[in-house]
C-alpha cells in the first residue's frame, strides 16, 4: 500500500474522530458513501477534488494539512519567504535583470488560481 495514502487516511480519521462524527454522518454530509470514507481512512484510495472541497466547506478541514501533513500557515510562511527573496533579488538587479524578473513573474501570476492572486488596490486617484 502507498504510505502517502495511509497517512492521508490516518489524518482524516484523526480529524473526524476529533470532531466526534461517525463515518456515516461524515459521509452523508459530504454526499458520499460511508464505505468510501472507510476506504480513504484505510489508505486504499484518496479523496477526489469534490470531496476535498466538501471537507473544507462543510467541516473547515485544512486540505493542505490533510494531503501533506503541513498546515496552510506553514505553506503560507514558506511562500512569503520566497516572495521576500524574490523582491530582494529584484531590488539588487540591474535594469535588464528587473525586466527579466518582471517578465517571469507575469507568467507565474497568470498560472495562479484567481483566489490566490494578490488583490489589485486602487491608487490615490481611485484608479487600479
Amino acid at each position: 500500500m502507498d504510505t502517502n495514502k495511509i497517512a492521508i487516511g490516518q489524518r482524516l480519521r484523526m480529524i473526524r474522530l476529533k470532531m466526534g462524527i461517525s463515518q456515516n454522518l461524515f459521509a452523508r454530509a459530504l454526499e458520499t458513501a460511508p464505505n468510501h470514507i472507510c476506504q480513504i481512512e484505510h489508505g486504499r484510495c484518496v479523496p477526489g477534488s469534490k470531496l476535498l472541497r466538501g471537507m473544507r466547506e462543510q467541516f473547515g478541514i485544512d486540505i493542505t494539512w490533510l494531503l501533506s501533513g503541513q498546515s496552510t500557515s506553514t505553506t503560507t510562511s514558506h511562500f512569503r519567504k520566497e516572495v521576500a527573496t524574490l523582491v530582494a533579488d529584484y531590488r539588487r538587479a540591474n535594469a535588464s535583470g528587473k525586466a527579466l524578473l518582471s517578465y517571469t513573474a507575469s507568467f507565474l501570476v497568470e498560472e495562479m488560481p484567481k483566489e490566490e492572486q494578490a488583490p489589485v488596490f486602487p491608487d490615490k486617484t481611485g484608479r487600479r
